[in-house]
């Protein structure tokens, strides 16, 4: 039996589970004989351009467990685009190893790159299969119903907006701005909207990037709830735009880019807290966990988690079964079948965004409709609820 080495790379920001989908695939492949040594690349795509590559065959099974719920890339990642140098050295490098089988973990840049990648083996007369496992806590690879990481992510988002409720209802400061990540789509800000139960519970406000923001109806409808309640949570999206296209805001600083040249997104909270002081004279915070929201394991969802298993093996299993160029896209929980997924090839997905659909998008307070609550819910799970606020006593009590 000829022997077919796997190589697997973690690509992009990590997510509470990238790491659980790197233990399923290391799991899965140690099952199967075909395949013969296990390597891993550090600091993704580009990583093997230079050969950083490990072994990761035969790694005792409670190291394993203990992977599985590790946070981060246990890996390394990275953002980089191979350029045609780095694709010859790509292919020199899978030549030495004896590589057949290339798993690529991540999301919309790490899908165009594992397509780049299998297309220059091809043209370089190597043979190679190719398999994208999709990772994101952005939710917006194309195809998929969800990826692994968005809801745990989301799940933090959640329970955070309803946590920091309850602090600014008790000292009203009055305003919170909760800034979420989410560069080009709004599927973690919109995931706020689950931590609402009552029509006065945080979040009042929701923002996302799929819908224009404007700064006159925002200011008139936070000065509209904060004199009704006295306080208000509003949550945005990092990436808010104006009418015009154009972010809300972002660092003109340029030393404040990833390696992609990209402004580092994130500070519209700060800003907007800027204008809300200024024009309505009222105080106002922000708060932005930032990374904190995509390594926190202990919002880790169940749902999520089994998600990211699931791609890793289905990922393994698709090349040895022959398949290439293609992705483990995870079908709606409510769809009929026994696998949970389907590959896809990967020019349906590479370098394509999916935004929050349109038909979960409302004109209402959270921007959100109940299609997006009943899609969120199951993938976050439960959340904490707790006691409500003791309301005034109807009858003063006098002093006998």
């Amino acid at each position: 039996m000829n022997l077919e080495n796997l190589l697997v790379v973690q690509g992009g920001g990590p997510t509470p589970v990238l790491n659980a989908t790197l233990s399923s695939i290391l799991k899965e492949a140690s099952q199967h004989r075909k395949i013969g040594r296990i390597f891993g690349a550090k600091s993704g795509v580009a990583g093997i351009a230079r050969g950083e590559i490990i072994s990761l065959y035969n790694l005792p099974y409670a190291e394993l467990d203990q992977l599985r719920m590790t946070p981060g890339a246990a890996l390394g990642s990275s953002r980089s685009k191979p350029s045609p140098t780095h694709l010859d050295l790509i292919v020199q490098h899978l030549r030495r190893l004896s590589v057949r089988h290339l798993l690529l973990i991540g999301g919309n840049g790490t899908m165009r790159g594992a397509e780049v990648i299998g297309q220059f083996c091809r043209d370089a007369g190597y043979d190679i299969q190719v398999m994208g496992i999709p990772k994101t806590v952005d939710n917006d690879i194309a195809v998929t119903d969800r990826c692994p990481g968005y809801a745990s992510a989301a799940r933090y988002v959640a329970q955070s907006t309803r946590d920091l409720g309850m602090d600014i209802h008790s000292l009203p400061q009055p305003v919170s701005i909760f800034e979420t990540m989410g560069r080009d789509v709004g599927w973690l800000a919109a995931a706020s909207a689950a931590a609402k139960l009552d029509v006065d519970d945080a979040p009042h406000l929701v923002y996302l990037p799929e819908q224009p923001f404007d700064t006159e109806e925002f200011l008139s409808d936070l000065d509209r709830i904060v004199a009704r309640l006295g306080w208000a949570v509003v949550v945005v999206s990092e990436g808010l735009r104006n009418a015009s296209g154009n972010l809300v805001y972002e660092t003109l600083d340029p030393s404040q880019v990833d390696a992609l040249k990209r402004p580092l997104p994130g500070g519209v909270g700060q800003f907007l807290a800027g204008i809300v002081a200024n024009r309505l004279k009222i105080r106002c915070r922000t708060e932005k966990p930032g990374l904190l929201g995509r390594s926190s394991m202990l919002h880790v969802s169940l749902r999520d988690l089994e998600d990211a298993e699931l791609v890793g093996r289905a990922g393994v299993r698709a090349l040895l079964a022959g398949h290439s160029q293609e992705m483990v896209a995870l079908r709606p929980l409510e769809a009929v079948g026994d696998t949970g997924y389907d590959l896809v090839p990967l020019s349906a997905v590479a370098g394509k965004d999916r935004p929050v659909p349109a038909a979960w998008l409302s004109s209402t307070a959270t921007s959100v409709n109940g299609a997006f609550l009943e899609y969120i819910r199951p993938l976050i799970g439960d959340l904490l609820v707790y006691h409500s606020h003791f309301k005034p006593s109807l009858e003063p009590f006098g002093v006998s």
